[in-house]
């Protein structure tokens, strides 16, 4: 689903965290959805995720919904957004290339320090999902959000995360949806079993 809907607004954004009342709500948009797209659609699954957006538009998301959304959903997402704002808000694009913006009594960052701060605000972005994440495996197990468990079948489908973290290396400890359990230490590393796990 591509729908232009939001799941929580930019003044949602400003009001959770410290980004200034004078941003322009235009230069929010592209990255709340955008964000929606990388980080919390991954999370819930095609599924729940398009759910979620139809109730939104549809105004008719159930009070568990609800919950999903103010408890969990819109930290994740608040600071999955401002780490990608760090280096955005920096930089316009015009007609004649992309220029960095400057300010009356302001000392641009540089690249590095653009970086690290964007990098502090995905860290606690990855804790608020892995909070969702954990959320969710309860809920889903007690019988609560069933399209979490059965995210579609479709060539288009993301199957939910099982993890918030991300690494640049390559562990290979992935979720087996054959079986609907996480595949052991020997499995994963010892070379136990034949590569079933779906990944």
């Amino acid at each position: 689903m591509s729908k232009n809907i939001l799941i929580i607004s930019p003044n949602s954004i400003k009001e959770r965290s410290g980004l200034a009342g004078n941003v322009d709500e235009k230069l929010l948009y592209p990255e709340i959805k955008a964000s929606q797209d990388m980080y919390i659609h991954p999370a819930l699954g095609t599924a729940l995720y398009n759910r979620i957006l139809t109730g939104i538009q549809a105004n008719n998301l159930t009070a568990d919904e609800v919950t999903l959304i103010n408890d969990y959903i819109a930290d994740t997402l608040v600071y999955f957004v401002l780490s990608e704002l760090s280096v955005e808000l920096n930089f316009q694009m015009y007609s004649k290339g992309t220029v960095q913006k400057t300010g009356d009594n302001t000392t641009q960052p540089s690249m590095q320090d653009l970086l690290d701060i964007s990098a502090r605000y995905k860290t606690r972005a990855e804790f608020y999902k892995e909070r969702l994440i954990n959320y969710l495996k309860v809920q889903a197990a007690a019988g609560l959000f069933p399209l979490y468990l059965n995210p579609g079948s479709t060539l288009d489908t993301i199957i939910p995360d099982r993890d918030a973290y991300t690494s640049s290396i390559f562990l290979d400890d992935c979720w087996d949806w054959k079986h609907g359990k996480e595949r052991t230490f020997s499995e994963m590393y010892q070379g136990k079993t034949g590569r079933n796990c779906g990944c």
